[in-house]
């Protein structure tokens, strides 16, 4: 989406309708346009509707866990391996990036394109630092169905989601658009406005758990969630003196039998996510597509996949982390000293909303093997983009590098509250999961996990290169490392002066300049993983921003353009 050169009065019209125009709330309140370069202007936009806390979310639910054997009660599902699919549909999705920094906001919709059956659908908020989850609930996709939503800061600085739309969820809309973001898992010695940052910028997971087929009578959960006339009932219904009491069934059925009792099936892929960085004040948005992974057969066809449907529910899953996730701090570990071997809890207390994650087995298989599959899949050994920083046209470009698959084999452990200062966050990794992110290619600065030994190769548009190594200047640095992607998804920016702010979408959690000696080129990043070859799990785009000068008073110069990454896959990796 372009805003170039639009009369003045035209583009605020737009900027009033688009939220209507797009389904989205929050985003049609008229802001003044202003320059490219000017950051700090632009009123962020304030409602009285908050995002969901996890804690509220599942306030009202309980059951037990006890029950929960899906994986072993699940042996007919048809999938046998996860690929990164060509047609942008999947059972699951990741949206490589959030923002709400600054004037941002973020438009999301997730689309079930299959017209036969629905979806149950997880979608989850990670945060930019060490993908801690910051927000997560559940959509009842019916065959057909789009759910739309809005992200962006409350009054406090915290982000907050708003959704006016008529889908199921779970918990209901009213708890979703009336809590903000959580932040009781990001690292209890930040202040309360650091705290807020970390809620603004991060990635977004989207699984689908189980279909849902349709059926004719008022059985199960299909006719609960499917629209009639626009609306669907999201509640137990009583229908000629039977009652379904499917809806509520759901907070604590786990079994796969009981599972399809309540009308879910093997989730099939079909999800399409699309989302919208927009910037009111500056007239401008990047928007892009989530990437689809799908669980497929040995011929490479899309086929059902494991049941990894799990309640909207606080009860503790300490008992299934081992079984579902790949978490290095959702698990217990074992520490073996003098002979004597001890078992250390959970880093973080699991709970069932804590499931699916991207290592929950759709496939036969331990949760640390798909999380290794998953790496595989998006691996890359490098990374290739074009930047501009002309100043002529107010050029700025933010590269973002997201990493949605570190959390599974490195992730980092916060001293608790309340700790004397010197205990110090410390890196935790999974011995299951070692091609990609290990204490050999990864180094903890302050509380973030920086990865090692990733080389720049810039370029300029003459075929130009650096002369030395030393001509290229990475900031903040390592003194005697290179080091990047100092987050679990973050920001390169170019030519911006060492800002701690980056030049084009504000980021400001996980951000590092690069001065490459040019204004405008192309650059290569060589992502060697902890086994080089199998190179580095990583998504992104590149974010630039620029403005004719030459603009007739009254008009809007600014310009937005958005470019995908490319990337060089690992040949024959050992992995």
């Amino acid at each position: 989406m372009y805003l170039t050169n639009i009369p003045l009065m035209a583009a605020k019209s737009m900027q009033e309708n688009v939220g209507t125009m797009l389904g989205f709330p929050g985003v049609n309140n008229p802001l003044p346009l202003v320059a490219p370069n000017d950051f700090s202007t632009g009123v962020l936009m304030k409602k009285n509707v908050l995002a969901l806390s996890i804690a509220a979310m599942v306030a009202g639910f309980a059951g037990g866990a006890s029950a929960m054997t899906v994986a072993d009660n699940d042996p007919a599902a048809a999938a046998t391996k996860l690929i990164v699919g060509n047609s942008g549909t999947g059972h699951m999705l990741v949206v490589p990036y959030f923002s709400t920094q600054a004037a941002n906001a973020t438009l999301l919709s997730v689309i079930n394109t299959d017209t036969v059956n629905g979806k149950a659908v997880k979608v989850r908020f990670r945060g930019a630092a060490n993908s801690d989850d910051i927000f997560d609930f559940q959509v009842f996709l019916s065959p057909g169905d789009v759910w739309t939503a809005e992200v962006s800061q409350n009054a406090q600085g915290v982000s907050r989601l708003v959704t006016n739309d008529a889908s199921c969820t779970k918990p209901a809309k009213e708890t979703i658009n009336s809590t903000p973001f959580i932040t009781s898992r990001l690292n209890p010695k930040l202040s309360a406005e650091e705290k807020a940052n970390q809620t603004r910028e991060g990635y977004i997971e989207i699984f689908n758990m189980a279909d849902i087929p349709p059926v004719t009578t008022n059985t199960g959960v299909y006719p609960l969630i499917k629209h009639v006339n626009g609306v669907a009932p999201c509640a137990n219904v009583t229908a000629n003196g039977v009652a379904n009491t499917a809806w509520t069934d759901l907070n604590t059925n786990t079994d796969a039998g009981g599972l399809a009792a309540l009308g879910l099936a093997r989730p099939t892929t079909g999800l399409a996510a699309n989302w919208t960085l927009i910037n009111v004040p500056k007239a401008v948005a990047w928007s892009g597509t989530a990437t689809g992974i799908e669980a497929v057969n040995a011929d490479n066809n899309p086929v059902a996949a494991k049941y990894v449907y799990f309640p909207q529910s606080q009860v503790s899953a300490a008992g299934l982390a081992a079984q579902f996730t790949a978490d290095p701090l959702l698990n217990t570990t074992s520490v073996t000293s003098g002979g004597v071997t001890t078992t250390v809890p959970a880093a973080v207390a699991p709970a069932l909303y804590d499931l699916p994650d991207m290592s929950t087995p759709y496939v036969a298989g331990t949760p640390a093997a798909q999380a290794t599959a998953l790496s595989r899949a998006l691996a890359a050994t490098s990374v290739i983009n074009e930047y501009w920083t002309d100043p002529a046209i107010a050029a700025a470009t933010d590269w973002v590098f997201s990493m949605p698959t570190r959390r599974y084999a490195a992730a980092v452990k916060y001293p608790a509250a309340g700790s004397d200062a010197s205990v110090k966050p410390v890196a935790v990794y999974n011995p299951g999961n070692i091609g990609y992110f290990t204490a050999d290619n990864t180094t903890l600065v302050g509380d973030r996990l920086c990865v090692r030994n990733i080389s720049t190769g810039p370029w300029d548009r003459e075929e130009r290169k650096p002369q030395a190594a030393d001509d290229v200047v990475i900031s903040p640095g390592v003194p005697g490392e290179a080091v990047l992607f100092c987050g679990e998804v973050s920001v390169l920016s170019f030519n911006n002066a060492a800002s701690s702010v980056s030049g084009v979408i504000s980021g400001t959690v996980a951000v590092k300049d690069i001065d490459v000696g040019f204004q405008d080129g192309w650059m290569r990043l060589d992502t060697p993983g902890a086994v080089a070859a199998n190179g580095l799990p990583v998504l992104g785009q590149a974010f630039v921003s620029a403005y004719n000068p030459q603009v007739s008073d009254g008009t809007s110069g600014n310009y937005n353009i958005g470019w995908s990454h490319r990337y060089i896959r690992p040949v024959n990796s050992p992995l």
